[in-house]
């Protein structure tokens, strides 16, 4: 009983870590059809860590609430006003995108597609 005691409560401080975390929006972009859109943000998970620069592709009128799920990337560069590195969401079509970056950004995520959006990136000299 203890053990199953001691592993909910470790599955609950587990799961709080995430809250320490707050996404500030820096876009928010629909495609062109109306059925997703790019968020762009800034990620803050406390004193140890700093600001990220993340981008995700959500269902129209979704807000991200978790890391970016589909682009994430820090340091590296001159920090812009968002805290993150310099980051910029075209979209080309409603099922493509383009992610340009600061190509001295450290990149830790970048995903190719998600729900039916082909992603592009483009490391950008600045």
């Amino acid at each position: 009983m203890r053990r199953l005691l001691a592993l909910g409560v470790a599955i609950l401080l587990a799961g709080g870590c995430n809250d320490a975390c707050r996404n500030d929006i820096v876009s928010i972009a629909p495609a062109p059809d109306g059925k997703h859109q790019v968020a762009m943000f800034s990620r803050d998970c406390g004193a140890t860590t700093g600001r990220s620069t993340q981008v995700s592709v959500l269902r129209a009128g979704d807000a991200p609430t978790t890391a970016g799920n589909a682009f994430v990337a820090d340091g590296g560069t001159v920090a812009t006003a968002w805290g993150g590195p310099w980051t910029e969401v075209v979209w080309l079509a409603p099922d493509r995108l383009l992610i340009r970056y600061d190509s001295r950004a450290r990149t830790f995520e970048k995903v190719a597609r998600i729900n039916g959006v082909a992603i592009t990136y483009q490391p950008v000299v600045r």
